[in-house]
């Protein structure tokens, strides 16, 4: 089964957890399960359904339904028994996750396919998938690498804010440097212009030396 291609390339109106790689893990004998989440990041409902390269091999649930606005939904991809043969299928088998806004939609009615067959092609989005398998020992090694590199991007993303909070704080003293001077410069003209002039001292002494000098003249 070939996927369409008619679809447009999702957009965000939704977001798809993995959006690339779906893991499966062994042992294959066993039914292998996994998750896909989708979360509406709309404030409309989301009609949406799921589509596989290998529909004999893979049970969806539930494969066609409808997400409320803001809401999640989990899906459950189940793997049927097979054996280690298909450790050579890396990412050879698809599932293609289909979506499209719905702006009538009654969410107590479940969706059947002619709800989706009514919507306009053009209005479907789609994120393809790809499935990789893996042993028991190679899932926990994945698991611990995930888990590292989780810890290397909240490291980074501390280091970011750090360095960003420390530019942050030299900016502060530098426009705190450049205002104390300016307060300094203010304080020295307010004491210039507040300090007591020595222009009438002057002409006080002025004054008293010419009336001495006529007291001298006329009286004696």
């Amino acid at each position: 089964m070939s996927l369409p291609s008619s679809s447009k390339q999702s957009v965000d109106i939704i977001e798809i957890e993995p959006s690339e790689k779906l893991y499966f893990t062994g042992p294959f004998t066993e039914i292998s399960k996994t998750h896909i989440t989708l979360k509406n990041l709309t404030f409309k409902y989301i009609v949406f359904k799921i589509k596989t390269t290998e529909p004999k091999r893979y049970c969806v649930r539930p494969n066609l339904g409808v997400i409320g606005p803001q809401q999640s939904l989990t899906v459950t991809v189940i793997l049927q028994p097979t054996d280690d043969s298909i450790l050579g299928c890396q990412g050879l088998h698809k599932f293609l996750v289909l979506h499209s806004v719905k702006e009538d939609m009654d969410q107590s009615k479940p969706v059947t396919s002619e709800v989706w067959s009514s919507i306009n092609p053009a209005l479907i989005f789609h994120n393809k998938i790809r499935c990789f398998f893996e042993t028991v020992e190679q899932g926990e090694e994945r698991k611990r690498n995930e888990k590292q590199e989780v810890k290397v991007e909240t490291l980074l993303d501390a280091t970011k804010m750090i360095g960003d909070l420390k530019s942050r704080i030299e900016e502060v003293q530098r426009q705190n440097s450049k205002l104390t001077i300016s307060l300094k410069d203010t304080q020295k003209r307010l004491d210039i212009a507040l300090k007591p002039s020595q222009f009438p001292d002057l002409l006080i002494y002025i004054t008293i030396g010419i009336l001495g000098w006529l007291f001298a003249k006329f009286v004696m």
